[in-house]
């Protein structure tokens, strides 16, 4: 999933040899790659992607790099195994945040 300017939207990795006529009525798109600073949350919380990604921002204060705001934020759930999650208590959300060089 990929948040940009509050719209989220569902992107799927596809191969090479995929085309639009393979997708319909989806599009293929060339998506833009680059930095990320990665975390996990707990999926479906909001509260805790927020913390998260609070978290982030802060640590990226002490780095050489900023939020990219000219690209989404990225989520993907992670589909782990029962046993992991029962010793969790809960799924896990790999957050994607996208940075760039600091100018």
């Amino acid at each position: 999933m990929c948040e940009k300017d509050g719209k989220a939207e569902w992107i799927w990795a596809i191969k090479e040899e995929v085309t639009n006529a393979d997708t319909t009525p989806y599009e293929v798109i060339e998506y833009q790659g680059g930095l990320y600073a990665v975390s996990v949350s707990m999926d479906g919380d909001g509260e805790s992607h927020d913390k998260v990604r609070s978290k982030v921002e802060k640590w990226l204060e002490n780095t050489n790099f900023v939020i990219d705001k000219e690209r989404g934020l990225m989520g993907h759930m992670v589909y782990v195994d029962e046993e992991i999650k029962e010793g969790l208590s809960y799924d896990q959300m790999i957050l994607y945040a996208p940075v760039k060089l600091k100018k």
